[in-house]
């Protein structure tokens, strides 16, 4: 009970391993996956080659990068059990929720679930890469009663998701969509990778790892800031009543959804992406007001936030904007997360298994002791 110890509340500033997967600058604003700037990725790499890159550690070669791009496409065709379960299931569900429960149904199809041999992990990674894009699509259409697209293998991972919400391909749209998944792809040891960090530490199957990464990912503090921001733009709902809207915010010490970062003590690289995506776009009508209150809201938290008190815009202040130009909902946000991150959570995963050990932190008692116990008749 008089034990010292230091309570790190959220284990911030915890070390809990070492890591070549991505390294993050939050003073210059860089972020770098297996030491390759994010920025020169996204510009001249795709994400089948980036998730190689995470997953192995290296940039794959040609030969290499086309088993890997096939593997994950022969992946692509759902189970009809996964596609009746959809079918019948409320559409009031969330394509998250959806998400993590088709994963972890897809694992029934397994036959070594529970097998942690590189050659068995490598062929559940295809599975879930490949499968989770057609996972999200199919769900996308089946919500608003529209018959279902056969994933084309033939086509880009990217491409194909589009292929399969739209009915028909979009490369101009693929390419910006891989832009997202690139920057979306990895983000260090943040709470959805530490839990599926946790969930590989007892030995368990890969499903269930990554659906751990995802139920984290699903809490508002995480995964739901992009549907936030879309929230607080059509809440202001014209540039010219933004500054009003921060006074009001910062006078009750509200936060202002697409700024601060724990990382980030300056802008988020991966914002200043998507915000030059979104100018370079001839937007549709409601798009293209909500980002203009999205650009005074930058202006105006810059001076108010981010020269002062370092608080900066991330990465949520423009995504959902690009989400709805591609026509995805507001609550396509997470699900989309997911999408991405998976080649992040699965490498955390990975790298851990090479030296893995049970994750098995302390907490410290202070409550009471020998307490008499009271009979329940005696019990006021």
């Amino acid at each position: 009970m008089s034990e010292d110890v230091v309570i790190h509340k959220g284990l911030e500033n915890v070390y809990v391993k070492e890591t070549r997967i991505s390294y993050i600058d939050g003073v210059n604003g860089k972020v770098y996956y297996r030491g390759y700037d994010l920025e020169e990725l996204v510009e001249r790499s795709s994400y089948e080659e980036v998730s190689y890159l995470l997953i192995f550690g290296k940039l794959p070669t040609k030969r290499e990068l086309y088993n890997w791009i096939a593997d994950i496409s022969s992946n692509y065709e759902l189970e009809e059990g996964i596609i009746k379960i959809l079918r019948e299931v409320p559409k009031r569900n969330s394509p998250l929720d959806i998400l993590k429960y088709s994963l972890l149904t897809i694992g029934l199809w397994d036959e070594k679930i529970n097998s942690l041999e590189r050659e068995d992990l490598y062929e559940k990674i295809v599975k879930i890469l490949g499968k989770t894009p057609s996972i999200l699509a199919s769900w996308y259409r089946l919500r608003r009663g529209y018959r279902l697209v056969e994933p084309d293998p033939n086509l880009g991972y990217a491409e194909n998701f589009i292929y399969m919400v739209r009915g028909e391909p979009s490369t101009r749209d693929a390419e910006i969509f891989d832009d997202i998944l690139i920057l979306h792809a990895e983000h260090g040891l943040n709470a959805s990778a530490f839990a599926g960090m946790v969930t590989i530490s007892t030995l368990s199957d890969l499903y269930s790892a990554v659906t751990s990464s995802i139920n984290t990912l699903k809490g508002p503090l995480h995964g739901g800031a992009a549907g936030a921001a879309l929230k607080m733009f059509r809440e202001i709902g014209s540039p010219d009543r933004v500054e009003e809207y921060f006074e009001a915010k910062l006078a009750r010490k509200e936060r202002i959804m697409g700024f601060g970062h724990r990382v980030y003590k300056t802008y988020d690289p991966r914002a200043k992406i998507l915000k030059n995506i979104l100018l370079g776009l001839d937007l549709p009508p409601d798009v293209d007001r909500l980002f203009r209150i999205a650009l005074k809201v930058e202006e105006v938290g810059m001076e108010r936030l981010c020269k002062t008190k370092r608080i900066c815009p991330n990465i949520d202040l423009f995504s959902g904007l690009v989400y709805l130009y591609l026509g995805l909902p507001d609550d396509f946000s997470p699900a989309i997360f997911a999408l991405s991150r998976l080649s992040g959570w699965i490498a955390h995963i990975l790298e851990y298994l090479e030296d893995p050990r049970l994750i098995r932190p302390r907490a410290k008692y202070v409550g009471e002791l020998g307490l008499r116990y009271i009979p329940i008749e005696e019990r006021g």
